[in-house]
């Protein structure tokens, strides 16, 4: 049986969830649409709304002062991750709840780029040049190929402070920025580093709220990898006895400048991705470097932090980036600085960490091992655990409403295109949904369960969208996450995108696996 689910007004809607069988004086919520269409800008000519792929987006509110645990946990975020040197520890364990502060519209948690490091000393340790360049605001819209994010960040400024504060990606730029308290607006000055890294300044000392509106390239966050020369990437310095060390372990990983730029990051991305985590610190043997390589166990942080000296080492720029909860490289293609995560994520995402609609980024280009414990996931974990938070409407146009239970639809998967070299039995996924006619902006509750002849436990599930009308080859635009329980079990909430068009939709359920459960869909 399929699981459709029909998008309708909100009028239809509001109706069902009252169970009434007319609708006389229907209230009609604030439409961030008729901002767009209207044109209408907010203080520091910031648009009153975005539209994005990932849907309609109302701004942050400029004149909201910030609060005391805004500030504090931007702080916080700053003092755990960002220094002028990373050198990795050896404490392989992989970390359970993690804080994490989601200042982005849409969400891009959590790769939120909050201290990058692109060049490696003769200690092995990764750092950045101090050199900084002032960053212009642009007051100009989106360029074709660029998505667009809004930032709301407290902070606090003044004379004797030099503020880091998080970008979105590498390359964005600032189209429009107000900082201030409350209507009264602060002077601000933006500037980076040679590793893209952000600081803001101004004068005037405040506990103040940044807005912003940015814009990036697409492409940084996902498609076909570049394939350059290598005389379009330059020459980065690597100290020699970190280069020896280096093309000491390159049979080991494959790569050697006698291929091309693109086929040395392919083999890199799989074997960096191949690291698994472990109780027992890693022994020392050599440089710290060698040893992560060599045993292949570590976590994010390890990962990014032995692919980026490695990358070096032959001679592909490349930058270790990390916040708070999670870290992942960034290489350079010729054209762009491509993110690409490694894994080696946590378990989950603290309760305070964002659940609002997350950004869609383009597809990953690189495959991923069977035990890989992605970035994205560790968000799924969040959003699902926050699931039954009351939503604040922020980027829909006011507060969802939670519409009553109608019938629901059921169905049993069958197994997902799967690799023939994976030796993991199938998952069986089942999915139900609670609601067969649903508007945007509204909420969507489904539940499910996943199997691989016994329960598939604490198993990431992405949950999607596909057209019915156009078949079972249709492209699927996902929606949300959740993560089985011990029993196999899952369910979340989530809130349908603004930008979904009115239509018959199928609900669709898929998993990766895990170490023992093979990859699984409902179809």
């Amino acid at each position: 049986m399929r699981r459709a689910l029909i998008l309708v007004g909100a009028l239809s809607l509001t109706a069902l969830a009252r169970g009434d069988s007319t609708t006389l004086h229907e209230p009609i919520p604030p439409d961030p649409r008729d901002d767009i269409a209207m044109g209408v800008v907010l203080e520091g000519d910031i648009p009153a709304a975005i539209e994005t792929r990932s849907g309609v987006f109302s701004a942050p509110d400029p004149n909201r002062a910030p609060t005391s645990a805004e500030l504090s946990a931007m702080q916080r975020a700053e003092q755990e991750s960002a220094s002028s040197r990373f050198t990795p520890d050896r404490d392989t364990r992989r970390p359970d709840v993690l804080r994490y502060v989601d200042p982005f519209t849409p969400s891009t948690a959590p790769f939120k780029r909050l201290v990058a490091f692109d060049s490696v000393d003769a200690s092995f340790a990764l750092f950045t040049s101090d050199r900084l360049f002032t960053m212009p605001i642009a007051h100009t819209p989106p360029r074709p190929g660029e998505d667009a994010f809004y930032a709301d960040l407290a902070v606090d400024v003044g004379p004797s402070k030099h503020t880091r504060i998080p970008s979105v990606g590498p390359g964005a730029r600032v189209l429009h920025a107000r900082l201030g308290v409350g209507s009264r607006e602060l002077p601000v000055t933006l500037s980076r580093d040679a590793a893209d890294n952000w600081f803001l300044d101004s004068n005037e000392p405040a506990s103040a709220r940044l807005v912003m509106e940015l814009a990036i390239p697409r492409a940084t966050f996902g498609g076909d990898f570049g394939d350059p020369d290598w005389s379009a990437l330059g020459a980065p310095y690597v100290p020699e006895n970190v280069a020896s060390a280096a093309r000491d372990l390159f049979p080991r990983l494959g790569v050697s400048r006698a291929l091309r730029p693109a086929e040395n990051v392919k083999k890199l991305v799989a074997y960096f991705r191949a690291f698994v985590d472990s109780d027992r610190p890693l022994e020392a043997s050599k440089d710290v470097y060698t040893d992560l390589t060599i045993s292949q166990k570590g976590v994010c942080r390890h990962r990014a932090y032995a692919f980026a000296i490695t990358a070096l080492a032959l001679g592909i720029p490349t930058r270790m980036v990390m916040n708070e909860a999670h870290a992942w490289v960034e290489v350079f293609d010729g054209a762009l600085w491509r993110r690409i995560d490694l894994g080696g994520a946590g378990r989950m995402l603290s309760e305070e960490a964002s659940t609002s609609e997350p950004y869609a980024a383009p597809n990953d280009s690189f495959p991923w091992p069977a035990n890989a414990t992605r970035g994205e996931d560790l968000t799924d974990k969040s959003r699902s655990a926050n699931a039954t938070r009351p939503s604040n409407g922020n980027g829909n146009g006011g507060a969802s409403t939670q519409p009553t239970a109608s019938p629901s639809a059921t169905s049993t998967s069958a197994p997902a295109a799967r690799d023939p070299n994976d030796k993991r039995p199938a998952s069986t996924v089942t999915i139900e949904i609670a609601e067969t006619d649903v508007a945007r902006g509204t909420a969507v509750h489904v539940k499910g369960r996943v199997t691989a002849g016994d329960a598939c436990a604490a198993t990431p599930v992405s949950i999607l969208l596909r057209d019915a009308s156009a078949g079972p080859t249709a492209r699927e635009a996902r929606i949300g996450g959740a993560v089985t329980d011990a029993n196999g079990n899952f369910s979340a909430t989530f809130v349908l995108p603004s930008a979904v068009p009115v239509g018959d939709y199928d609900v669709v359920a898929r998993t990766d696996g895990d170490a023992r459960c093979g990859r699984g869909g409902s179809e």
